[in-house]
């Protein structure tokens, strides 16, 4: 079985295809990847991915911003159909699309090839139109959707509550769930003797909705625990904000600003923290019905969770009971948590290895094994 993988944005960083190409080769199977040049696009890191990789890019009078309602089309429509017939180059047995955008030249592809056809949803898509002015947007790409998940061969979803979406959205059979969490092999947990102090961790891009100011808000409300350090790894937009909103907190000083770092040394570097935070905000439905890629991090690196209330965390932590679940997103409540974790040694240490018994059950290799041995049954009735 021959498959190409195709995603519009960078390849290198976003983890769950790094993680689909590492396990179709851990499984002998023959894959390439095509992808987009985008803003984040680094020649060395596209020289690690360890399969032959096609990054498309159209040509630069296209790219950017374009204005005019005819230019724009005019990019997309070039865009999609160089990313179609570098997959035709590729003559894969399966098509494995992530995200929608990645979807319209796959069907294309596949029409012409003759292939299957896999629709990985990392997200609800159409979901992320959140102003008013750009409802229109959602509204054509959820008829196109609606469109093409009828002519795929498997759609793939991120959790139980997106699939639930999907299935009565579109009147679908319910989409596969291939859970977001991490390798097994890439488990990294630090004894909690070895650790410096009580450090609590968001690490992730500096975006809205993820828990970054309400962590700031709660800085005060621990300044009695000097021991407690909370801390955050990364960078976006609003990190001149957040620096800004730190500096004026009487216990500044146990805020931390950790710098990125690879996608690769995510869970090694989280293992020296002592609790990770997954905060999403239902600020749009995308956000609800998701799960967050942070909490199997901070599973695998050993690490208690204190996460929001959306279904997804709340069906794995009833599970699993691997961390909290805020009663409310506030800074109360997060300080709260922080502190029962902190007070409370035997509940943390239950929650530290039921996060690593989680990881055992729900694992990237286990849940990725169960699409390959699909993959092969649709590629062999083809």
């Amino acid at each position: 079985m021959k498959v190409c993988d195709v995603v519009l944005n960078s390849i290198w960083y976003d983890p769950r295809v790094r993680k689909q190409i590492a396990e179709y080769l851990a499984n002998d199977i023959n894959v390439s990847c095509v992808g987009l040049k985008c803003t984040r696009y680094d020649i060395d890191k596209v020289n690690q991915i360890p399969c032959c990789t096609d990054i498309v890019q159209i040509p630069a009078k296209l790219d950017g911003k374009q204005r005019g309602v005819i230019r724009k089309i005019r990019r997309e429509l070039t865009k999609f159909r160089m990313v179609r017939d570098a997959i035709i180059k590729q003559c894969p047995d399966v098509i494995h699309a992530n995200d929608l955008n990645a979807l319209i030249p796959a069907y294309a592809a596949k029409k012409r090839l003759k292939c299957s056809l896999i629709y990985d949803s990392h997200e609800i898509n159409v979901e992320n139109y959140t102003s008013e002015g750009r409802s229109y947007i959602a509204g054509f790409m959820k008829a196109i959707e609606h469109y093409l998940v009828k002519h795929v061969d498997l759609m793939v979803c991120v959790s139980n509550a997106a699939a639930d979406y999907f299935a009565e959205t579109y009147k679908i059979k319910k989409p596969m769930v291939v859970t977001n969490c991490s390798l097994l092999r890439e488990r990294c947990e630090v004894s909690s003797d070895n650790k410096k102090g009580f450090e609590v961790l968001n690490h992730g891009q500096f975006y809205e909705g993820r828990g970054y100011e309400l962590m700031i808000e709660a800085c005060d409300l621990l300044k009695d625990y000097p021991e407690i350090k909370l801390a955050v790894r990364g960078f976006g937009r609003l990190e001149s904000s957040m620096r800004k909103q730190v500096s004026l907190k009487t216990n500044k000083d146990n805020f931390i600003f950790y710098p990125p770092v690879g996608v690769e040394s995510l869970i090694p570097m989280a293992s020296a923290s002592s609790v990770g935070v997954a905060i999403t905000m239902p600020i749009c439905l995308n956000f609800k019905l998701s799960v967050s890629n942070k909490l199997f991090e901070y599973a695998s690196a050993g690490l208690p969770v204190i996460m929001s209330d959306i279904p997804e965390h709340r069906f794995l932590n009833n599970k699993y009971r691997f961390g909290i679940i805020l009663e409310e997103t506030t800074p109360e409540c997060f300080a709260k948590a922080v502190i029962k974790l902190y007070t409370d040694k035997e509940f943390y240490d239950c929650c530290r290895k039921n996060a690593l018994k989680m990881t055992a059950a729900l694992n990237w290799e286990n849940e990725f094994a169960s699409l390959i041995n699909k993959e092969h049954e649709i590629s062999s009735n083809e």
